[in-house]
């Protein structure tokens, strides 16, 4: 038997370690670690309701509107205030071209491709390259490589393919500053409304997009990538996603959520074994339950029974979770994060699960010319469900139209002392949830989209982990890593403390 610590993880976003144990061939054991301990809901605690995504927005510096959106819809939602149709509009400009495009090409050309490029596979998986010597390219009149290690040959740091993903990210991200005014931690983002210098802006991205070449190129490299690479295992078909981009019918009323939600460019869907159980996002959201059991976090008391519509709030909810440390010396801060919906199960959320809800609730998607259909829950499907995703944006913003109208904010029907947030980030459902005493807020919550991925006791990455072949001539955890990159982690949505008398218990 062979123990491997592989911590620190490079290429991922924060500190994510992994524990894994392999026999006979086959990983037997995958044991999650993150050390890093987010402190953010604490912080928030008594603040005024103003400030919460301006403090939110700081938990993650590469995904860095994700968390302020979410605060900054959550806080809608609590003061009746939402934004008009040319609002949403420019948001979901700008969070397509920062939050996904720009996230989802850097994850996916910049942190994953390397492993598959040919420094590391001619060494470690050497038969691999062979194979790749011997497989043309399906796509080679799109991306102009004739043979898989041809592209294999040119994806690590500084070659081609990675030069011309680095340049493409900037070129996303400088496009999205233009709106969002500063990246991460955008700006121009309030309640109910944004601020727009150059309103002229969409028409530049809408050129860019029509001119680009770029999107299509590494899209199709990564097409042949997917059909070369058929030796990781297939986790069940099980996914969640919140949805992702609002429609024009977003009024932040939680009486009125399951209908605005259903709007969104990607529909929001619980899945489980490859069929949808649930569309409302209501009672997805109702369904999210947090365990501490085994972790550092101490259980809390069940405040709330119902929410203001009378639907009831379990105990392990985290309208009713309070985050309380008993060690701050700890190998994992990640809590088990479970969904209910007649059983208790923990599905995989990312672009992959927005690509599943989509397919099964709309019928098929295609973009580029290229048609997605479903191939299971395994490293390159994670992958390819990315850049599949940002080609679909790339369509998308070529066409978007901006309504005429007002940025001003509008006034909703009702206010809620209960009120919760809950967007899709790039790498998935992400929620906060907060309850408030007049104009400060009482508690805060948040879910992020690694908290699911990441959860210890069998979560995502443990379980795709386990029983995956090897597939290195010398053990090294090559495998391993390809498959937590896969999941794009995001470990830093924390705060970092230290101290050093270890007889001090220090409250946060």
């Amino acid at each position: 038997m062979v123990e491997l610590s592989l911590d620190p993880i490079s290429r991922v976003e924060g500190h994510l370690g992994v524990h894994v144990k392999v026999d006979n061939g086959e990983y037997t054991e995958a044991k999650v670690k993150v050390s890093m301990f987010r402190g953010f809901e604490n912080l928030l605690k008594g603040k005024e309701l103003h400030l919460a995504p301006n403090v939110a927005g700081k938990i993650c510096g590469i995904c860095g509107a994700t968390h302020t959106l979410v605060s900054t819809e959550a806080l809608e939602m609590a003061t009746a205030t939402y934004p008009s149709e040319r609002a949403i509009a420019f948001r979901n400009v700008a969070y397509s071209l920062a939050d996904i495009m720009y996230n989802n090409v850097t994850v996916v050309y910049l942190f994953q491709a390397i492993d598959y490029s040919s420094e590391i596979v001619k060494k470690q998986t050497p038969k691999e390259y062979e194979r790749a010597k011997n497989t043309p390219c399906q796509f080679r009149d799109i991306h102009g490589y004739s043979k898989i290690s041809d592209i294999m040959d040119n994806l690590y740091f500084g070659k081609s393919v990675y030069r011309e993903a680095f340049k493409l990210q900037t070129n996303l991200r400088d496009l999205a500053t233009a709106i969002w005014l500063r990246y991460p931690q955008p700006l121009s983002l309030k309640p109910g409304s944004i601020t727009v210098r150059d309103p002229s802006i969409v028409d530049k991205v809408k050129k860019f997009m029509k001119e680009d070449k770029t999107i299509e190129k590494l899209f199709y490299i990564m097409a042949d990538l997917r059909d070369f690479i058929d030796h990781y295992k297939n986790i069940e078909e099980d996914f969640v996603t919140y949805g992702l981009l609002e429609g024009g019918g977003y009024d932040a009323d939680y009486e009125e959520m399951d209908i605005w939600a259903d709007e969104r460019l990607f529909p929001p869907a619980l899945i489980r074994k490859g069929e949808v159980i649930e569309t409302s996002l209501t009672k997805i959201l109702l369904g999210v339950r947090v365990y501490v059991d085994g972790t550092p976090y101490e259980m809390w008391s069940k405040e709330y029974d119902k929410d203001e519509l009378g639907n009831e709030v379990d105990e392990k909810h985290p309208w009713n979770k309070e985050t309380r440390i008993k060690s701050l010396i700890s190998t994992n801060f990640v809590p088990i994060v479970k969904q209910f919906n007649g059983e208790e199960f923990m599905p995989t959320t990312g672009d992959i699960a927005r690509l599943y809800s989509m397919r099964l609730r709309r019928g098929k998607i295609s973009a580029l010319n290229y048609q997605w259909e479903p191939r299971g829950n395994n490293v390159i499907e994670r992958t390819f469900a990315r850049i599949f995703t940002v080609a679909f944006l790339k369509e998308y913003l070529e066409n978007i139209e901006i309504p005429r109208g007002t940025l001003d904010p509008l006034s909703g029907r009702k206010e809620y002392v209960m009120a919760v947030g809950a967007h899709d980030a790039p790498r998935g459902a992400n929620a906060h949830w907060l309850i408030r005493e007049g104009n400060k807020i009482k508690r805060y919550q948040i879910i992020t989209p690694s908290d699911r991925n990441f959860s210890p006791e069998g979560g995502p990455v443990e379980r795709s982990i386990v029983h995956q072949k090897v597939t290195e001539d010398t053990i090294t955890g090559l495998d391993a890593l390809r498959i937590v990159r896969s999941f794009d982690p995001c470990s830093a949505c924390a705060v970092h403390l230290e101290y050093k008398d270890t007889r001090l218990m220090i409250p946060v």
